[in-house]
């Protein structure tokens, strides 16, 4: 059964570590504080029986609990947040998909990468690549306000930007 009381705890969790009290969440992707939020994404989902978590070419982060070659459901949002954002704003969507996982077979979880765009201004960047849409030329220039280029920071991340397209695959 599912726990609304266990979602919330979580919420509570993931802003501690990634948040500033009440100047809201820093979780820009691409950054230490969402690797942060991702690795306590991996340490929740570790704890569930028969749940595979996997990176695609996009980064963006599945995690299933169903047979080999089962048809699942896709459920989730992201952990990126804009500089000082919302506690649920992405989160709840994760959170929520989370607790499904926990208590449902023939569920994937999705942790969408750089939704919010914060960083580069190039919003839906996962799923963008997930949908077959993401144009890699514009891409490969954009800058964020330190002058540091989208394909160094997304390395720095274990992505190539030319690999990305092959997210959609997964779909």
């Amino acid at each position: 059964m599912t726990d609304p009381a266990r979602v919330l705890a979580g919420l509570d969790a993931l802003h501690a570590l990634t948040g500033d009290g009440p100047r809201g969440a820093f979780r820009v992707a691409w950054t230490d504080g969402w690797a942060r939020a991702r690795g306590w994404l991996r340490a929740q989902l570790a704890e569930i029986e028969g749940v595979r978590v996997e990176t695609d070419e996009a980064g963006n982060l599945w995690a299933t609990r169903a047979a080999p070659g089962e048809p699942v459901v896709a459920v989730g949002s992201h952990l990126d947040s804009v500089p000082a954002g919302g506690r649920l704003d992405g989160a709840l969507g994760v959170l929520a998909a989370l607790e499904i996982l926990r208590t449902t077979e023939g569920v994937a979880l999705v942790d969408w990468a750089d939704e919010e765009g914060a960083r580069f201004g190039h919003s839906l960047l996962g799923s963008a690549a997930a949908a077959g849409m993401l144009d890699v030329a514009a891409a490969r220039g954009l800058t964020d306000a330190d002058g540091v280029a989208l394909p160094d920071a997304l390395a720095e991340h274990g992505v190539q930007l030319d690999a990305m397209p092959r997210a959609a695959a997964r779909l």
